[in-house]
């Protein structure tokens, strides 16, 4: 049951932290940025508050390191490498659509950073040994 609620509050914050890289986005395309670097400066304020807010609430750990957010990181750019990954061959290979490859590509986002999260990064027992 415990799995089940921590992907439950892992869902809910990456969908604010969807926000808020919309957020960012918008307000630097406001601001007359392109839309590239409106984009990155997007994706960095929802990866930041992505780490902040899956450590403190999806993961509940108390102490967030230097060491930790750059673990958490690697992890979310090794997803984010195979949603890449995913969407080119759900395109390329299957012929899917490119909302279907989307979708395909952001399940496997989600689950691999998720695993490798609560495997990795955030498991208890691995706690114990640092």
């Amino acid at each position: 049951m415990q799995i089940y609620q921590t992907f439950s509050m892992y869902i809910i914050v990456g969908v604010l932290n969807t926000f808020t890289s919309f957020a960012i986005i918008f307000v630097m395309l406001l601001f007359g940025l392109t839309d590239a670097l409106s984009n990155f400066f997007g994706i960095v304020g929802g990866i930041f508050q992505s780490i902040i807010l899956n450590s403190k609430l999806t993961f509940r750990q108390k102490n967030l390191t230097y060491y930790k957010s750059l673990k958490f990181f690697l992890i979310l750019l090794i997803a984010y490498l195979i949603n890449l990954i995913a969407l080119s061959i759900s395109i390329d290979y299957f012929g899917y659509s490119s909302l279907v490859a989307q979708i395909i590509g952001i399940t496997c986002y989600v689950t691999i950073s998720f695993l490798c999260l609560n495997r990795f990064l955030f498991n208890k027992d691995l706690q114990k040994l640092e």
